[in-house]
């Protein structure tokens, strides 16, 4: 089910009812991680305050969690303190689900999440600390440690995905590239396209390339940032037209949404 899609379900429940949701998206990380599930309590806007990790129905029909900082009208930002736009509200999160623990989110956690929130953007708007974290990403993806990451990575294999890696690859997105990872589920649900994905010596999806019949363009190329610099760009482009070519399709030129290498 699309996030469109859920986000009617859940718009349509009484207050009170609740619903579990699989989020995508790295905004509130890490306190939500990409694939995490979340129960929502529908309720009223009278009913979340700050501190509260609200569900909002965006303008163009998607789902954001995000942490209320103020009520009257009700006002949520990313963990890092990024503003949202209006949006309709739904319920609040009351329960999450990661790496098969199940963990309650009291009112009591009000205060705390605040706190969290308040230091995050502190940090983020510090050009100190995001000198620092740039400097990090770049050391991470640079020549100097292709070396050892490639060690670590170990052999490639690059396939097309089978229709039950569907889940896998849209935690990926969502947290690499969180801005597809809707349209992207929506493209998955027709089963119009073709999916070919990188995996490293461990089976971990690192990367992978989406194209569709017709199109004369691949949609997306995303590999992950620690596997970049080791040729999985390529390796996916040959995978998929090799792939095209034999299901008779036009092979197809590089992609819109390119990122990774």
């Amino acid at each position: 089910m699309t996030s469109m899609a859920v986000g009617q379900v859940l718009r349509q429940l009484p207050e009170g009812r609740t619903l579990w949701v699989r989020g995508l998206g790295r905004s509130m990380w890490p306190l939500l991680r990409s694939g995490d599930s979340i129960q929502v309590l529908r309720c009223a806007v009278d009913a979340v305050a700050p501190g509260d990790v609200a569900v909002l129905l965006r303008t163009d029909g998607g789902l954001t969690a995000h942490l209320v900082t103020g009520t009257s009208p009700v006002r949520t930002a990313s963990l890092l303190g990024r503003e949202d736009p209006s949006a309709e509200l739904l319920g609040r999160v009351i329960r999450v689900r990661t790496r098969g623990v199940e963990l309650p989110v009291p009112v009591l956690a009000r205060p705390w999440l605040r706190a969290v929130q308040r230091l995050g953007t502190t940090a983020f708007r510090n050009p100190v600390s995001r000198g620092a974290v740039r400097l990090a990403r770049t050391w991470g993806t640079s020549a100097w440690t292709r070396p050892a990451r490639a060690r670590w990575l170990g052999a490639w294999t690059v396939r097309p995905l089978r229709p039950a890696e569907a889940h896998a690859l849209l935690v990926f997105a969502g947290h690499h590239l969180p801005h597809a990872a809707a349209e992207l589920g929506a493209a998955l649900a027709r089963g119009a396209g073709l999916v070919v994905g990188a995996f490293d010596a461990r089976g971990r999806l690192r990367g992978f390339v989406y194209a569709e019949e017709g199109s004369a363009r691949e949609r997306w190329l995303l590999v992950a940032p620690v596997a970049r610099g080791l040729g999985v760009d390529g390796a996916l482009l040959r995978e998929l037209a090799r792939e095209a070519r034999a299901r008779g399709w036009e092979v197809p030129s590089p992609p819109l949404h390119r990122s990774g290498g």
